[in-house]
């Protein structure tokens, strides 16, 4: 696991909301759909499925794949062309489909699928995915054309075949993405392990090529499926250079539903994931994306697959990669007379400038329709100090309780939270606590009981335990609860909805005095699930995390 490089300073433990809602503000175009699929009596009735996108010369270009309604899954897919001059009103090229299936006994007489398509000032080139009926797995084809619409095959089809067996792309290889840097050729493509009859397990590979026609393959693959709404299959890669990094879009699907996530990489081999992914909701893939410098927008086209039909959204906020929880913010009086700010230090490691922004997670609150900033640029070897940040930022008032997050467009951004504890009636000084960052992979189902240590409830001590789900299901956690010398004293439990948290304050107080342990654990199948104790001085309010053990 790569360590974050965040540090935190915070002053209690609180209820720590749970950010879900997809970050990226992806707005729909009021003309929904722009391209659909064709009548009852058209090549393109059936499969429709976006699989190409480029611009040249003020003219969209937009490949997808089709076949009539009825031919089976996989069987009789060709490729078709639409144009448009605004992205919205399409037209079809009277020629499609513009490439078709080999003939009878041809490595692709059965289907043509993923494709990729660029120009070179001259000439456009594609690269596509098919499959024959004597094939094992897909293949990779190239094929050029002067005009977008005219096609010829390369002579030695296929240029590229699946890989060994036992091999991550060893079932069948589909590009999806093609750029040309400094005469380099560079692909990420589909890659399945076990054939074209089955998604599962597939992956995002990546090859080089000095011509585009030999191609040298990464032996693993550089995305692949993890948990939650993408742990099936990733597929359609929709990558783009913005000068300084790589952005992809990628699908990734669970149980049946497929949604569009979000990553960026400084070299295209190493992703970094948006933790708030997926970023185009449920029923939606193969988005494909353009950035016009003009306005500052990313413009993307995409399958909804309730139509199916091509989709066009915008965005103006599509460079957040990385999200930083401060899992415990306050600017409000607490227990013992204590009184309690935030203030946060962001410091810029990187030779590039990097955009942040923060959202303010309410205490007690669903957070559907969470409270943002607006962004802000903290440049390269630069640090910002925003003291009490829930009033210098969102003009919050006491008494507000939460959680803080942070949205950046670079993974090394740094943070320090601090939450000091600043009664009016205790003269100079303060108190606060340290705690480490959680990690998203440090979120699991909970099946092996964990600890936590310090239990203590008396008259100079107490104990809080709380816990946090970032999952889409609901959890019960159970803990017991335990002297030093080994007597169970009594159970607890939480139930913690989807996207919550929950903490039991004082969790020894029926036992007290004592001092003890806390085991704790979910009978979640899967979950996301992390749970830590607090335990703080009844007369200076000081507090000290305890993280799990």
């Amino acid at each position: 696991m790569r360590a974050r490089r965040i540090a935190m300073v915070v002053g209690l433990m609180l209820c720590v909301p749970v950010f879900t809602v997809a970050q990226t503000e992806w707005v729909d175009d009021p003309a929904e759909p722009v391209l659909a699929p064709g009548g009852p009596d058209d090549w393109d009735s059936g499969a429709f499925y976006p699989t190409a996108l480029l611009e040249v010369d003020g003219i969209y270009h937009l490949y997808y794949t089709g076949h009539r309604d009825g031919a089976g899954w996989l069987e009789e897919i060709d490729i078709g062309h639409a144009t448009s001059t605004d992205g919205i009103v399409w037209v079809k090229d009277p020629a499609n489909p513009v490439l078709t299936r080999g003939s009878a006994g041809e490595w692709d007489d059965l289907s043509l699928m993923a494709s990729t398509v660029i120009y070179d000032g001259s000439l456009f080139r594609m690269w596509y995915q098919a499959e024959g009926e004597a094939t094992e797995g897909f293949f990779v084809g190239y094929a050029t054309s002067p005009d977008g619409s005219v096609w010829t095959k390369h002579p030695d089809n296929p240029i590229m075949a699946p890989g060994p067996t036992g091999t991550f792309d060893a079932g069948g290889v589909g590009p999806q993405s093609v750029i040309v840097q400094d005469g380099l050729h560079r692909m990420w493509y589909i890659a399945s392990p076990v054939g074209p009859r089955s998604l599962r397990d597939t992956a995002i590979g990546y090859a080089e090529s000095d011509d585009g026609l030999s191609w040298t393959r990464r032996p693993e693959p550089v995305l692949e499926p993890t948990s939650g709404w993408e742990s099936y299959w990733l597929a359609h890669p929709s990558v783009r250079f913005d000068g300084s990094r790589y952005q992809m879009w990628y699908t990734g699907a669970t149980s049946g539903h497929v949604a569009i996530g979000y990553a960026v990489s400084s070299d295209g081999v190493e992703w970094t994931r948006n933790v708030f992914n997926p970023v185009v909701g449920a029923d939606s893939q193969n988005g494909h994306v353009l950035f016009r410098a003009d306005s500052g927008t990313h413009e993307m086209w995409y399958l909804d697959l309730e139509e199916p039909a091509v989709q066009r959204a915008v965005s103006d906020c599509c460079s957040t990669v990385q999200g930083l929880m401060i899992p415990a913010a306050a600017y409000a009086a607490g227990a013992e007379g204590s009184f309690y700010e935030t203030d946060l230090d962001l410091s810029n490691p990187d030779t590039l400038a990097v955009e942040y922004r923060f959202t303010w997670l309410p205490r007690g609150a669903s957070n559907g329709e969470p409270v943002r900033s607006e962004f802000f640029t903290l440049g390269p070897g630069r640090s910002v100090r925003y003291s009490n940040v829930l009033a210098e930022v969102f003009d919050l008032e006491p008494d507000v309780f939460g959680a803080l997050m942070i949205e950046a467009s670079s993974p090394d951004l740094l943070a320090m939270a601090r939450i000091a504890n600043l009664p009016p009636d205790a003269g100079e000084g303060s108190f606060g606590q340290s705690i480490p960052p959680v990690e998203v992979d440090d979120f699991s189902g909970l099946r092996v009981k964990r600890r936590l240590l310090f239990g203590t409830e008396n008259a100079d001590m107490r104990f809080n335990v709380g816990c946090v789900n970032i999952d889409t299901t609901a959890a019960r956690v159970s803990f017991e609860l335990f002297s030093t010398d080994g007597t169970l004293l009594g159970t607890e439990s939480l139930i913690l909805m989807p996207w919550s948290n929950d903490q039991i304050n004082r969790i020894f107080d029926p036992y007290h005095p004592v001092t003890g342990y806390v085991d704790f654990w979910s009978g979640a199948a899967s979950g996301k699930i992390y749970c830590y104790g607090s335990v703080l001085d009844n007369v200076t309010s000081d507090p000290t995390t305890v993280p799990p053990m």
